[in-house]
């Protein structure tokens, strides 16, 4: 900011003491300074457009991210659930067995009680 003041500064005092009119000299730099406030609003709209740009480069690649953090959840999620149900389905599938084993032991205990002679 402060080299700015001094360009600023250095301008105004080389054309206040410019062999000019006053008035020639007042014109001249209304007009510098018109250009420079032009210059300058010309930079900060290159600037904010830049930042536009980066702003939504930034948010496509965070919802490109997003969405394939989301993807891999939910195939984690699946795969989970899968899991779950094939562990619960094993489990049934071993209680069923064993159900059948102690029906099974159940019914020869039986059938042995029923053959034995007293």
């Amino acid at each position: 900011m402060s080299f700015l003041k001094g360009v600023l500064a250095g301008l105004a005092i080389g054309y206040l003491t410019a062999p000019r009119s006053g008035k020639e000299t007042r014109d001249q730099l209304t007009q510098r300074v018109n250009d420079l406030q032009d210059q300058w609003d010309e930079g900060v709209a290159q600037v904010k457009s830049q930042i536009d740009s980066l702003v939504g480069n930034a948010e496509n690649k965070v919802d490109r991210y997003a969405n394939q953090a989301e993807k891999k959840v939910d195939h984690y999620k699946n795969e989970v659930q899968s899991s779950y149900n094939k562990e619960r389905a094993k489990n049934t599938y071993n209680n069923k067995v064993d159900d059948v084993a102690d029906a099974a032991k159940s019914g020869i205990n039986n059938a042995e009680d029923a053959l034995k002679i007293s």
